[in-house]
């Protein structure tokens, strides 16, 4: 496949997706760019969804994952819900396009440590070691990779690890390591209304822009 092909691809369903700004992680600056630097197409977007219907609780935090596609783009959503001071819940949420990757990768073994607000402490086996010590949270960065099909579709979506703290990432995510490289940028984007109910341990809501999500709690 033509590589020049495959990124005017991507770049057009980069465009596709939601006009917003970003916030990088490296450089704290503001601005849309494209995600074509070095043939790496990682996109990492947080955003705060608010409760409408809050709930009295304990300090509860839970994590979920639900997925959405759009022109051909598979897209996750991970989120913590979490108790501010007025007890209503909030939950965070992470948005990731995968790199185009025609190489296998290896499959770290993710450990959780840790919940602390809007981080996650991990451990990583396999490579690349990072520091395994309890006391340190790392932000929460999503790892995957796609396929290509013959129809310029990116499909067979895998996610395979949590990774650390996303400006020193790099360093753990080496190419050699992994044979891909990741590049972070946060974006700025306004928050989504949702609606939830709870039945049993299983926190189920839905956006206003019809986005399914489920969480249990840990």
């Amino acid at each position: 496949m033509c590589d020049c092909f495959r990124r005017l691809k991507l770049q057009h369903m980069f465009v596709m997706m939601q006009d917003v700004a970003y916030k990088d992680l490296d450089s704290c600056g503001y601005g849309r760019k494209s995600l074509l630097d070095k043939d790496i197409a990682f996109l990492l977007r947080r955003s705060v969804v608010k409760v409408l219907n809050p709930m009295y609780a304990d300090d509860l935090i839970s994590v979920g994952t639900s997925q959405i596609s759009l022109q051909g783009m598979t897209y996750t959503r991970d989120f913590i819900f979490k108790c501010n001071n007025d007890t209503s819940l909030l939950a965070t949420t992470q948005w990731f396009l995968c790199k185009i990757s025609d190489k296998s990768l290896l499959r770290p073994e993710i450990n959780t440590i840790s919940y602390k607000e809007d981080a996650v402490g991990v451990s990583i086996g396999n490579k690349p070691e990072i520091d395994c010590n309890k006391s340190k949270q790392y932000n929460i960065v999503r790892a995957g990779y796609s396929s290509i099909d013959g129809n310029m579709h990116v499909n067979n979506t895998e996610y395979v690890a949590w990774v650390c703290d996303a400006p020193d990432a790099l360093k753990f995510m080496k190419k050699g390591c992994y044979d891909f490289d990741i590049y972070f940028k946060k974006e700025v984007v306004l928050s989504d209304n949702v609606v939830l109910k709870q039945k049993d341990n299983t926190m189920c809501g839905m956006t206003k822009d019809q986005i399914n999500f489920i969480a249990k709690f840990e």
